[in-house]
């Protein structure tokens, strides 16, 4: 009877050591693997020494950043995940040590103008022709366009008095049918259209009533098949030299147009 109770301590002993050494193994096995590799993700974090804060505007350098692993549930939308994505990159508001870095703390897409730039409204009657598609963050190519404009106006200028009006054809004498017939037949030589500026990043693209272009009200998501508006008015990050002489040539009448390129 005792050699019987024996054999059964010592199976409940064996049970026993057998379920410890489970939970210790599975206690070490989820604190060392499966909670940073499984449950976590790596992300970039900010650096700064003494617990002070890195201002707005400020250029991000290797010093200011590192790489954790953080709890997907503790994850934010937009997270950043390469030090090589927000390296040199400038900050758009006041980080602390510790912050997990968005696309929206940084200007990854460098929306921001700097000291020479300067963010250009178009308005809508200076626009010869504009994508659909256009959306915030893209890159457009800008043609000048002939429009209609204020000092011919002034002038009294208009299309229809200049193929009126009397021309010198070879033989003498003023025949106007003859420059119409002219005209129809040999077409003018229509010099090649180029590009004004190149690669223009576009920081908004507004529709009548101010409200961004979005793909749907959940954002830019379904590759431009959709869209909450029509395109009317863009916002282009320009140096502003070249939005002063934007300026002058819309003064004098010509038109914009901008093509999507990126």
């Amino acid at each position: 009877m005792s050699t019987k109770r024996g054999r059964l301590l010592k199976r409940n002993y064996f049970f026993a050591g057998l379920i410890l050494l489970i939970g210790f193994g599975g206690l070490l096995g989820y604190d060392l693997y499966f909670k940073p590799y499984v449950l976590s993700q790596t992300v970039v974090k900010i650096k700064v020494d003494g617990g002070s804060f890195l201002p707005k505007n400020h250029e991000l350098t290797a010093e200011n950043l590192y790489l954790d692993s953080v709890q997907t549930k503790d994850i934010p939308a937009g997270v950043v995940r390469s030090l090589e994505q927000v390296e040199g990159k400038i900050t758009n508001v006041n980080l602390t040590d510790g912050s997990i870095l968005t696309e929206s703390l940084v200007d990854v897409s460098e929306l921001e103008p700097q000291q020479d730039e300067g963010i250009f409204p178009i308005p809508k009657d200076a626009i010869y022709a504009i994508n659909g598609s256009l959306r915030s963050r893209d890159k457009v190519d800008i043609y000048l366009v002939e429009g209609d404009s204020p000092a011919k106006e002034r002038r009294g200028y208009s299309p229809a008095a200049a193929a009126s009006s009397p021309v010198t054809v070879p033989g003498g004498g003023n025949a106007s049918g003859a420059s119409s017939l002219l005209e129809a037949e040999v077409p003018p030589e229509v010099p090649a259209r180029k590009v004004f500026l190149s690669g223009v990043t576009v920081n908004y693209v507004r529709t009548e009533d101010n409200n961004d272009v979005l793909d749907s009200e959940n954002g830019n998501n379904n590759n431009r098949f959709t869209s909450t508006g029509k395109v009317a008015t863009p916002e282009l990050k320009l140096k502003k030299s070249d939005g002063e002489l934007l300026g002058a040539y819309l003064e004098q009448g010509k038109k914009l147009w901008i093509v999507r390129v990126e």
